[in-house]
């Protein structure tokens, strides 16, 4: 029978589609390769009356029609997200849904499979954030949770698929203090390519930030950043963790305010990031240091020797902003400026006086000034090798 006649009779008169409010899948009907035979499963969302329970059918395809092969009652008042959880290098997979819990601030999670032709619910949480990643390295992705729990207590959990079952592999302590998930990523950690999970949080009484580094040790569940020897709080929740470097290996930013910022009697602060590696044994590294301006969506690679020695100024008029690199109290002798220009003369502006081009967006052309000779005096050259777009998306 044809899927459209196949819901049909299903829905009935008292059914209608429903589609995942977010993420990837937003569609009422999804064709996937579930069980890894070469065939596409149907799965569709079917809500029972106007407000009432969402149901998820699946369907498979045999001699060109497809069969009805389970559903499952959602246990929320909307479908958030749909997505795949890959096993076996990729070729078989679990549908991951979350859902809306009336008047819970948690968030519904199920994860169903389809086994022996038949789709089967094999887990039921709930979970404030998750994210989906091979942590032990055995080409299966786990699912990744963090939770908060009715006595305000933060946990994460890691939960694999074995013999048919989704178990919970292990659990440990989050920070407790934060507020809001902000972020999750999940990367390298070091350059021995142990897989991890780094989750960056809010604290909403100071506007700080924490990041969580947890990790898969054997099978035990470990938060690197709560035994590392240096902290991973920053007082300005403004970045994310993030592949710096582009070597794979996810690394944690730490603010340090530029020279002369340090007493913070400037009405603003700026800053320079420091963005550290950190390792199984809690030990960390310096990779990168840069300036970011992420309000105008660029950032400077500071010269190791910039580093707690050259400082900056900030200013703008009609179409045009500048930051200015210069050692404390030399005012007079720029090291490096870089110009901001977002008028209607953009691109004229951007090319007069022997400026250095730093490239453009759609509506901003960026351009560079070297200053007088010094000690930290950069070529042309590595000023645009230093110079980038803001990739992330920050907070």
């Amino acid at each position: 029978m044809l899927l459209q006649k196949q819901l049909e009779r299903i829905m009935g008169d008292n059914m209608t589609y429903v589609s995942p409010q977010g993420g990837e899948y937003r569609n009422t009907v999804t064709f996937e390769d579930l069980d890894g035979d070469g065939e596409n499963e149907a799965i569709a969302f079917l809500r029972q009356g106007t407000g009432g329970k969402v149901y998820v059918y699946a369907f498979k395809l045999e001699d060109g029609q497809y069969r009805p092969i389970g559903s499952i009652e959602g246990p929320g008042s909307a479908l958030s997200s749909m997505a795949f959880l890959r096993l076996n290098s990729g070729k078989e997979k679990l549908i991951v849904l979350t859902w809306t819990l009336s008047g819970d601030l948690k968030q519904g999670l199920t994860v169903c499979s389809v086994k022996d032709d038949t789709l089967t619910d094999v887990l039921d949480a709930t979970y404030t954030s998750y994210i989906m990643s091979d942590l032990d390295q055995d080409h299966s992705e786990e699912l990744f949770t963090v939770s908060y729990d009715d006595t305000g207590r933060k946990t994460a959990q890691v939960y694999d698929y074995a013999d048919g079952k989704m178990i919970q592999l292990s659990q440990t302590d989050a920070t407790q203090d934060v507020q809001t998930v902000a972020n999750m990523t999940a990367g390298k950690l070091d350059e021995n390519g142990h897989p991890a999970v780094f989750v960056d949080s809010k604290f909403e009484n100071d506007n700080g930030m924490q990041t969580d580094i947890y990790v898969l040790d054997g099978n035990k569940l470990r938060n690197v950043a709560l035994s590392s020897n240096a902290s991973t709080y920053r007082s300005a929740a403004l970045y994310y963790c993030e592949d710096m470097d582009s070597d794979g290996i996810i690394e944690v930013p730490q603010l340090q305010a530029l020279p002369g910022y340090e007493n913070g009697e400037s009405t603003e602060i700026l800053w320079m990031v420091d963005w550290y590696r950190y390792h199984m044994n809690g030990t960390t590294q310096l990779v990168l240091t840069t300036y970011d301006s992420l309000a105008e969506g660029w950032e400077f690679r500071f010269p190791q020797e910039w580093r707690g020695v050259v400082t900056a100024t900030t200013g703008s008029e009609a179409g045009v902003s500048q930051t200015t690199f210069l050692l404390p109290g030399h005012f007079n002798d720029p090291i490096l400026t870089i110009y901001v220009f977002t008028g209607d003369d953009r691109e004229e502006a951007a090319e007069a006086g022997g400026l250095i081009d730093l490239g453009s967006t759609g509506d901003t052309c960026f351009a560079a000034k070297r200053g007088t000779d010094s000690p930290y005096q950069l070529s042309e050259e590595e000023i645009i090798d230093a110079f980038g777009m803001v990739q992330n998306e920050w907070s």
